[in-house]
């Protein structure tokens, strides 16, 4: 067995001692106000000349949670990026020291555990030992520091190495909380002079004046070199000012860019920022925009600040507002500069909003009148009972001396202006109603249309014929006769002859009179009087084989020619509610011409459009007559309301043109018509309720 060389005693303690003079640097340096790029850059140099290891790296965690690198030490010649795997691998072990928040040694081309889904394990995909230590605040993991060592040290050498390594990172950890002590500190500073910025930005609601102001002076006391305020108005996001300018250029490139920079982040909903790193986690369209808008603008610090009210937490939409902030020439430690960018913000945010929500009031140049004329008045009450007595007195004012048409209602039918009604010339049963005859069906005067049946006519017939037959035999057997007194012959036939002729007269009476069927004794036909069409509806269920008297109407016949039709054979027929008969009649007095009022009509078939009619005084019946409908023929003890019958023609040059009922209207009779007469102009008061008027004079006025 052989022996090795005896340590160098004094090779050993000059190794030891320029460690614990690092370390000591390392402590001295936590304790300065450096910024973090500057002070993990002095570092990671020391760890990694006292631990005399190849390569090293530090990875804070981002505002969004991730890992970033802030400065690295000969990391791509360990190995790292030589495949996808490998840094896929190394990506998750330092997720899974983060998670853990306890330091480790990863021994070289290892994996810690199984792969979960279709990602990698974690592990060492290099050649090297690597060092693992959490930058802890509170428990919490704020980085890792990393060290690849040589893989030919010893095991005890490595723990060595890990125990230095977790010292240092307590050191780090230090710094780490002085520096947020410190950024406190600028925040308390800027809150000192917060109050007056306050002040401008509340004092307005004009949301252009507040977001010049909040650019303005948030640009002065974040220190910036420019500070942009935009307000998303509907779907996209507007830019409302820009520090140091007084005119925003909307079709500037870089405010067109800026504006989808905005909107990118406001979808997103969380702060950007940007220190000349990019953090390749971002979501794909807000890393587009950032690089887009850093390419026209050139900023070395960057940061999107999304402005959400409190009133906007339980809505979907993305936030209100939004700040940007930029420098060009950014200092050392930006922390501060974006602590003070936040406080800005949280100003900014309420004044914004609130400027916005005033925007959105609709009508507000009647609306702040009110409330002017409302403190004028001594309050709510006295503003609301004067605004009700002001307004009950413009009504009655409206109302007594406002002139109005006064309409009367009165229902109605297109009618043709000649008609006539159809009746039997004697008692009987309707046998036949002739096929192709129905309503609106096209007659002639002297057409064949009803076949009647009646017992008594055909006794008439039967007994008259046989009366014709037994003179005529009387006067064949006296002619036959050879032997007897010829004088009396002769005297016989002559009175046969006379009996005959006689009635042979009578029976061509009976079958003129009432158009009897001579060859089916007790049958006649009831012919049309006049030509035109027929007005009467299903009439066939209601005729045949019914017995009828001569007094009641069957059919109603109308003179028009459905193939030319003209307005002139029209009219309407209205039915005047005794009622308004007074109102009616009493505005002829007043009309300008002819004596004619003008009728506005609305025809059931044609309910959109309004049509016009003229009523002359003449065309009014002089009496009322009891309404005469279904209901009261079943209920004989009912009231019946009292109708004047009025006739309105449709025709005539003093009737506009497009006021006239069209052509196309009249190939349907009967058709119901909703008019009102127009009675001249009175009160607005009147016209309106008039009934309401009468009621109280006939209930109550004329009471007393």
């Amino acid at each position: 067995m052989s022996v090795g060389p005896e340590p160098n005693l004094e090779q050993v303690e000059q190794i030891r001692r320029q460690i614990n003079r690092l370390a000591e640097e390392i402590a001295r340096l936590s304790e300065m106000e450096l910024p973090p790029p500057d002070y993990y850059n002095e570092f990671l140099q020391r760890v990694v000349a006292a631990l005399a290891a190849p390569a090293g790296a530090v990875w804070l965690r981002t505002a969004q949670g991730n890992l970033q690198l802030q400065f690295q030490i000969n990391m791509r010649q360990v190995g790292i990026d030589n495949s996808d795997v490998g840094r896929q691998m190394h990506d998750e072990l330092l997720r899974q020291a983060a998670m853990k928040a306890q330091p480790g040694i990863v021994w070289p081309q290892s994996s810690m555990g199984e792969p979960s889904g279709n990602s990698v394990p974690p592990g060492n995909p290099t050649d090297y030992v690597i060092l693992l230590a959490p930058i802890l605040i509170e428990n919490q993991v704020a980085g890792l520091v990393e060290i690849w060592q040589e893989a030919n040290r010893g095991t005890d050498a490595q723990r060595g190495f890990l125990q230095f390594l977790v010292r240092m990172a307590a050191l780090a950890s230090g710094y780490t909380v002085k520096h947020q002590l410190r950024q406190i500190t600028g925040q308390q500073q800027v809150w000192t002079q917060l109050e007056s910025f306050a002040k401008q930005i509340h004092g307005s609601l004009n949301p252009t004046e507040v977001a010049y102001l909040i650019a303005n002076e948030g640009r002065r006391l974040a220190e910036a070199d420019r500070v942009t305020v935009g307000v998303r108005d509907g779907p996209r996001c507007a830019v409302l000012a820009v520090s140091g300018a007084d005119v925003v250029e909307k079709r500037s490139n870089l405010v067109r860019l800026m504006r989808t920079l905005f909107d990118s982040v406001l979808a997103w909903g969380e702060k950007l920022v940007y220190s000349g790193i990019k953090d390749d986690t971002l979501p794909p369209n807000v890393l587009k925009a950032l690089d887009e808008y850093l390419a026209e603008s050139n900023s070395k610090l960057l940061v999107v600040l999304p402005l959400r009210d409190e009133r906007e937490t339980n809505t979907k939409k993305p936030p209100r507002s939004v700040l940007l902030l930029e420098c060009f020439d950014p200092p050392a430690g930006p922390e501060q500069m974006v602590a003070r960018l936040e406080v800005v913000g949280k100003h900014a945010t309420a004044a914004l909003y609130n400027a916005s929500e005033y925007r959105r009031i609709p009508m507000r140049f009647l609306w702040f009148p009110l409330a002017k004329l409302q403190d004028g008045l001594g309050g709510k009450a006295r503003a609301i009972l004067t605004l009700i007595g002001v307004a009950v007195v413009l009504l009655i004012g409206v109302l007594v001396l406002v002139p109005y048409p006064l309409k009367m209602e009165a229902s109605g039918q297109l009618l043709p202006r000649d008609r006539s009604y159809l009746y039997s010339s004697n008692s009987g049963t309707v046998r036949e109603i002739k096929g192709t005859l129905k309503s609106g069906s096209q007659v002639v005067k002297d057409q064949q249309l009803l076949r009647l049946f009646d017992m008594d006519l055909d006794d008439k017939i039967t007994d008259m014929k046989l009366k014709i037959d037994t003179a005529d035999n009387t006067i064949k057997l006296s002619s036959q006769l050879k032997e007897g007194d010829k004088s009396t012959l002769a005297h016989e036939i002559n009175e046969a002859k006379i009996r005959r002729d006689a009635y042979s007269r009578q029976l061509e009476d009976l079958q003129q009179r009432t158009n009897a069927i001579l060859q089916r004794p007790g049958e006649f036909w009831v012919r049309a009087p006049m030509s035109g069409i027929i007005l009467t509806g299903d009439f066939r269920d209601t005729l045949l084989n019914r017995p009828i008297k001569p007094n009641e109407a069957l059919l109603q016949i109308g003179k028009v020619d459905m193939k030319n039709p003209k307005l002139s054979e029209w009219e309407i027929e209205l039915k005047i509610p005794q009622k308004h008969i007074g109102q009616v009649l009493a505005a002829y007095g007043h009309a300008a011409v002819n004596d004619e009022l003008d009728v506005d009509l609305l025809l059931t078939n044609m309910p959109t459009s309004t049509f016009k009619a003229k009523l002359h005084r003449s065309k009014i019946a002089k009496e009322a007559r009891a309404k005469q409908n279904r209901e009261q023929k079943d209920d004989p003890g009912g009231e019946s309301e009292p109708m004047v019958m009025a006739w309105a023609r449709i025709s005539g040059n003093d009737i506009p043109e497009e006021s006239r009922i069209p052509l196309a209207a009249l190939q349907t009779s009967n058709i119901e018509v909703h008019t009102r007469i127009r009675c001249g102009n009175h009160a607005m008061g009147y016209s309106l309720f008039y009934g309401v008027w009468e009621f109280l004079y006939e209930k109550v006025v004329w009471f007393f």
